[in-house]
C-alpha cells in the first residue's frame, strides 16, 4: 500500500506533536488535566506521561485506521487532505491542554471553539 504524501504529512505532524509534548514532560505536574467540561474547567486527570501521549496516539491511530479501512473496503476513505487537517487540529488541542497544565490559565472551551468551528467547516467543504 502506497502512503499518500498528505497522509505522511499528517503522521509527521502527530510525531512532532508527540515529541514536543515529551520535551515538556519534565515541566508538567505529575497529574495533568486531559478533559475539560463545557465551562472550560478540567474534569479528568491522568499521569503526565500518559497525558502527553494520549492525544497524539489517538490521532495517529485514527489516521492509520481510516487509511487501512478505506484501502480494504470497510467504508469510504476520507480525502488524503483530511490527514494533515486532523493532525493540525489535534495538535492545536494538545497545545491548549499543555498550556493549561503548564499554568497558563485559559478557558480551554473558549479557546477551542473557533478552531472546532473552522475544522468542521473545512471538513464539510472537503466532503462536498
Amino acid at each position: 500500500m502506497r502512503v499518500h504524501r498528505m497522509t505522511f504529512l499528517g503522521g509527521a505532524i502527530f510525531a512532532v506533536t508527540a515529541l514536543a509534548s515529551l520535551a515538556l514532560l519534565p515541566l508538567l505536574p505529575s497529574e495533568v488535566a486531559i478533559h475539560f467540561g463545557v465551562g472550560g474547567e478540567p474534569d479528568s486527570f491522568v499521569a503526565a506521561p500518559a497525558g502527553v501521549l494520549l492525544l497524539p496516539g489517538i490521532g495517529l491511530a485514527t489516521l492509520i485506521f481510516t487509511r487501512v479501512a478505506g484501502s480494504v473496503g470497510l467504508g469510504t476513505s476520507a480525502p488524503p487532505v483530511f490527514d494533515p487537517l486532523l493532525a493540525t487540529f489535534l495538535g492545536y488541542v494538545q497545545a491548549l491542554v499543555l498550556a493549561y497544565n503548564l499554568g497558563v490559565r485559559i478557558n480551554v472551551a473558549t479557546a477551542l471553539a473557533p478552531a472546532l468551528v473552522a475544522f468542521v467547516a473545512v471538513v464539510f467543504v472537503i466532503q462536498r
